[in-house]
């Protein structure tokens, strides 16, 4: 059974690209990867790493400075 020209199986769960030829003038990546959701975004992740990393620095400067 093809969807929007990918394979599926009799549940439409979506089957492993085996014909690379036949993509070669269309190469876009697969629905799946533009569709994936953003659950955990990095962007969010770093500030929180930023911030305590700069509250431990700050304790440390003070500890040994002053």
């Amino acid at each position: 059974m093809e969807t929007n020209r990918h394979r599926t199986d009799g549940e439409g769960n979506l089957q492993a690209e085996d014909n690379y030829t036949a993509h070669q003038e269309d190469p876009a990546p697969s629905p799946e990867a533009i569709k994936e959701p953003n659950d955990r975004p990095a962007s969010n992740t770093i500030w929180v790493a930023i911030v305590i990393a700069i509250i431990i620095a700050s304790i440390l400067y003070l500890v040994f400075i002053y």
